[in-house]
């Protein structure tokens, strides 16, 4: 097969192979690179193969910046959700009272996921068996028996972007729910993690079946 035959593509893919199978050509030839001119990506002007080489390491530069920035950001929030859940197992670690782990649970839940509003609700079996699974989503589209009962509560929900609702086994029959509610419309989502939430669901039904909420 002649050249004439092959597509642009295939003759640029076939240069670009023997060029890798050639890096000798470059020491031999070192004048091409000098005379080689590129559009330069953030104008119309022709620079050296040289200059798009640093435009190239100057992006990746910034991006890898941009990653570790991130990366430290990620760990600080890390350092203190840990250190505000310690505080908070303290909390119902210490609370006697029935009212004081309720205003623990609510308290120390609002800061470990700065939201407006946690609290407690008592509900029945048949809301609990609605949540076998922590209810996270937009808090516009929540089913309207969720909204009915979150009413009880009284606080409110005009400023509501998205919720998350927790169910709290606490035995002999009697049943509880967590709400959290946030006006970030993405602190909540659908596809959001399960394991953390069941985590703390399971110690402030823990909290609250020592006292006999």
């Amino acid at each position: 097969m002649s050249n004439q035959e092959l597509s642009q593509e295939e003759q640029e893919a076939l240069v670009a192979q023997w060029l890798l199978a050639c890096p000798g050509f470059f020491e031999r030839h070192a004048e091409v690179l000098q005379d080689v001119r590129l559009k330069d990506p953030h104008s119309d002007r022709a620079i050296s193969l040289q200059e798009r080489q640093m435009h190239l390491l100057r992006s990746q530069n910034q991006a890898l910046n941009q990653r570790l920035n991130e990366m430290l950001r990620f760990g600080s929030r890390n350092d203190k959700t840990q250190q505000a859940m310690v505080a908070w197992l303290q909390q119902l670690i210490e609370a006697q009272e029935a009212a004081a782990v309720a205003v623990a649970i609510e308290l120390g839940l609002s800061s470990i996921f700065e939201v407006e509003v946690c609290c407690l609700l008592q509900v029945d079996e048949s809301f609990q068996a609605l949540l076998d699974q922590p209810f996270c989503q937009i808090y516009a589209d929540c089913p309207a028996t969720f909204k009915e009962k979150i009413a009880q509560s009284k606080h409110n929900d005009a400023d509501w972007q998205s919720i998350a609702i927790l169910a709290l086994p606490l035995g002999n029959d009697q049943c509880a729910a967590l709400v959290l509610a946030s006006s970030d419309p993405e602190r909540f989502t659908k596809d959001m993690g399960a394991f953390y939430l069941k985590q703390i669901a399971g110690l402030a039904a823990a909290a609250l079946r020592r006292v006999a909420w």
